[in-house]
């Protein structure tokens, strides 16, 4: 019972505080609605800043590193292979390599028609950006400038060349109004498109703004580790295919004692697949080894490039602004 009576006399208290607040809130009815009035209009505008001010990661999603991405008409593809950004100076540099889809070699491609444009959000009033070929088939995007709470950059790729496919040449009236319908369904090409959010990139305090030279000789330095890599793999594979090859060999002796005790046709069936897989085997081996020749030839031609471009002789476009 005393328990009830305490929970009534706390039931009472809430009460009374409750009317006592509305009887102050009523008494100061005007200045307690301004003052909610004013605590909203405070919310919204500092909601209106924080959108505007405060950086955020651009809503789409970003390009992948090393994703192909279609451009133009001609079966070209670009790969954003690094993106790096100094927020100290605002530099952001972003690796491509561009390769040719209707062509054997991809490492042969005409750079001079490759084109970027590009497009920041919220990258700063004083941003400047240029794209540098640094060989036959890569190139490096580079901004100045950029904010260091830029969200995002937008880079899309562009084909000059000329695609024949695409030119009409109609023999008559009635041709050409056939041929315009055929032009623009034939007109959308591939976007090319890659979206570089700031959360994404990898962060750097010593990256600058390079120049041309410094930037080719550094593309000439990766692409000799990458044949190196190369060759090093082939050679680990050589010396892993010659360990199955004794497999092989240890498994026919194995067969072969077997076959000389009992006429069994599934012992010799056993000795030719393992003959099989020794030729197949030692087929491997030699691309392999055409692998790790080809690399060393690539190698010396990098070299050469690399040492061109040290003496000053370069045969790449000079840098095109954005």
């Amino acid at each position: 019972m005393t328990a009830i009576i305490t929970i009534a006399d706390k039931f009472r208290n809430i009460f009374q505080r409750f009317s006592r607040f509305g009887t102050w809130f009523l008494e100061h009815q005007r200045r307690n609605l301004i003052a909610i009035f004013s605590l909203f209009i405070l919310i919204a505008f500092s909601t209106t800043v924080m959108v505007n001010i405060t950086p955020r990661p651009s809503n789409l999603p970003s390009t992948d590193l090393n994703t192909p991405v279609s451009f133009g008409t001609l079966n070209k593809t670009a790969s954003l292979t690094k993106s790096v950004f100094n927020k100290n100076n605002g530099v952001l540099e972003l690796h491509y390599t561009i390769s040719d889809g209707s062509v054997s070699d991809q490492d042969l491609v005409d750079i001079s028609k490759i084109k970027f444009t590009a497009m920041t959000d919220h990258g700063g009033n004083q941003v400047t950006g240029r794209v540098v070929p640094t060989s036959n088939n890569t190139l490096v995007v580079q901004f100045k400038n950029l904010s260091h709470n830029f969200n995002a950059v937008t880079l899309t790729a562009h084909d000059k060349s000329i695609n024949t496919a695409t030119v009409e040449a109609p023999s008559s009236v009635v041709a050409d109004s056939s041929s315009a319908k055929k032009t623009n369904a034939n007109g959308n090409t591939a976007s090319g498109k890659f979206i570089i959010n700031r959360d994404k990139v990898s962060k750097s305090n010593s990256l600058t703004f390079t120049t041309q030279k410094e930037l080719e000789v550094s593309e000439s330095e990766a692409k000799i580790a990458a044949q190196q890599k190369l060759i090093s793999k082939n050679t680990n594979a050589i010396i892993e295919y010659q360990k199955a090859i004794d497999q092989q060999q240890a498994s026919i002796k194995k067969y072969q004692k077997r076959l000389a005790q009992s006429d069994d046709s599934d012992t010799q069936t056993s000795i030719d697949n393992a003959r099989d897989a020794i030729t197949q085997i030692r087929t491997q081996i030699s691309d392999a080894q055409k692998n790790i020749q080809r690399a060393k030839t690539n190698i010396s031609q990098y070299q050469k490039t690399k040492k061109q471009v040290q003496e000053g002789k370069t045969l790449l476009p000079k840098p095109t602004d954005l």
